[in-house]
């Protein structure tokens, strides 16, 4: 990243979003056709009942970046990443990491051990932003492969769940199943052999 890139990101802002951050949202998603549309109900949700795990990013007012997360029912130690945009114009500066190290560093979201998400496998800047923000913690993205519930259509992409873990700060709890062990403490592994099914 270049200086003008960091005087840029510096610039932008950070905050947990308001309710009335809604249409913001709605709008921004427009922009961003490899996400699924939300509803408004939807939108409402991410802004309000998530809001201490999710982050909103703004630029002289605007909102030009989002962070959608929660915690999955039953795990209360997994922060479970639903959604990052950003806009246009923005991408590519590193915004959407910027924003998770944000989030992660906030009140809301230090009982989290774990960092999932859910990645389109042809979507080649998500697979990049998550590694890149794994290196950057000193954490090993472990990918799964999702089910689909049904067959999906042929223009739709299959996904991988991807778990980054631990989030830093953060103490692991005691595991006693050797494969885990390993994926949680691999850090060290050269970046071609960092993904473990």
């Amino acid at each position: 990243m270049n200086a003008r890139n960091d005087l840029l990101l510096d610039k932008i802002e950070f905050r947990h979003p308001l309710a009335s951050d809604g249409d913001a949202l709605n709008a921004l998603l427009a922009t961003t056709p490899v996400l699924d549309g939300n509803s408004v109900q939807c939108t409402l949700l991410q802004c309000s009942h998530f809001a201490q795990t999710s982050v909103a990013a703004f630029f002289h007012g605007q909102l030009v970046g989002f962070v959608s997360a929660y915690y999955p029912p039953n795990e209360p130690h997994t922060l479970f990443v639903w959604q990052v945009v950003v806009a246009q114009d923005l991408r590519d500066l590193g915004l959407g990491k910027k924003m998770l190290h944000w989030l992660i560093a906030q009140p809301g979201c230090e009982q989290a051990i774990h960092l999932v998400t859910a990645i389109g496998i042809k979507n080649s800047i998500s697979w990049s932003m998550f590694d890149s923000f794994a290196r950057d913690i000193g954490a090993l993205p472990i990918k799964s492969f999702v089910t689909p519930i049904k067959p999906l259509p042929d223009d739709k992409q299959s996904e991988y769940l991807l778990r980054i873990s631990p989030l830093p700060n953060r103490k692991a709890p005691v595991t006693h199943d050797l494969l885990s062990d390993l994926k949680s403490s691999g850090s060290h592994i050269s970046a071609m052999r960092r993904w473990l099914d």
